[in-house]
């Protein structure tokens, strides 16, 4: 009893053993996929991996070439990729290659590609370095079409307002279709467009005259472009002012004239004020028409008197 109880330990203990080494080369041939083919190991300095792991494909040309075994920091912004590549492959890829980390697929998991770079090179070789190139960080695009469809969310919102202030008949869109508003606004531009007209003629008009003027036409062209021209003006403004301080001297003394004649004690005051006065000058006037004509018929008679008949007859005869 006791040694068959020992078999079944001994049973157990090798069907364990059995099942952990199972797993374990299950677990290596899952992590290295390339266990039991020839490879040659080169590497990589990127800036970040995003999420790669030990074990995830290299790819180049679209093909599996090899696996990633495995990532190093450096410091803290350089990651080394370790990377087995498979000799049948090596041959084709140069030591000129980029490197950089993608996604197998849209949402799949992290590679490492291989991109051919420019100019010419050797095949790589074990323990040669690649150059990186930046990659399209997944996460990065993500976040940036969150933003995007939030924005593009706040924009619908907006039109959406905007369509409903659109359809009220109360705005301006809703004026602007009103028929009788459109006979006024086309009213309004016909105007407006009458005015842009006039102004665009009064604007080629003073072009016109300006014109003129800085070439020497007309009135006004001469008196600004002709140096002649300007000294007779100057002179004629000069002889105006010496013109204008004569009148102005003669109209102090046309009123100093004026006030001696409005004094009391001048004649004209005396023959136009003093009532007196102008009966006396009015009589004595009187008086002299009535000697002038008695004077006449006097000198009449004389003439018909036969003492100076003679000497009238003599004067009548020179005066001839």
């Amino acid at each position: 009893m006791a040694e068959e109880n020992s078999q079944r330990i001994k049973l157990g203990l090798f069907v364990l053993g059995g099942t952990l080494l199972l797993v374990l080369a299950l677990y290596l041939m899952g992590t290295r996929k390339d266990l039991f083919s020839r490879s040659i190991t080169i590497s990589s300095d990127l800036q970040g991996v995003g999420g790669l792991r030990t074990g995830n494909n290299v790819r180049y040309a679209g093909i599996d070439v090899g696996i990633v075994d495995a990532i190093e920091i450096i410091s803290d912004t350089v990651v080394r990729v370790y990377m087995n590549i498979r000799t049948e492959h090596a041959e084709h890829i140069r030591t000129n290659a980029l490197a950089n980390v993608g996604t197998d697929g849209l949402i799949g998991n992290k590679l490492v590609n291989l991109l051919p770079g420019e100019g010419s090179g050797t095949p790589i070789s074990d323990g040669d370095e690649l150059r990186s190139v930046s990659s399209l960080d997944t996460d990065a695009m993500m976040r940036t079409l969150d933003r995007t469809n939030g924005n593009l969310a706040a924009i619908t919102d907006d039109l959406r307002q905007v369509s409903e202030r659109m359809n009220d008949p109360n705005n301006l869109v809703g004026m602007l279709t009103d028929t009788a508003m459109g006979a006024v606004i086309r009213d309004a531009v016909y105007q407006l467009n009458v005015a842009a007209g006039n102004a665009r003629a009064l604007t080629e008009g003073v072009n016109s005259l300006v014109a003129d003027v800085e070439g020497g036409k007309g009135a006004l062209g001469v008196l600004l472009a002709d140096d002649a021209a300007e000294a007779d003006v100057r002179r004629m403004l000069s002889e105006l002012h010496s013109a204008s301080d004569t009148l102005g001297l003669a109209i102090g003394r046309i009123d100093r004239f004026s006030l001696s004649l409005e004094s009391d004690k001048g004649l004209v005051h005396t023959l136009v004020r003093d009532t007196a006065l102008a009966t006396n000058v009015r009589q004595m006037m009187i008086r002299l028409d009535t000697t002038t004509m008695l004077l006449n018929e006097d000198l009449r008679a004389l003439q018909r008197n036969w003492l100076f008949r003679k000497y009238f007859k003599e004067k009548a005869r020179d005066a001839k």
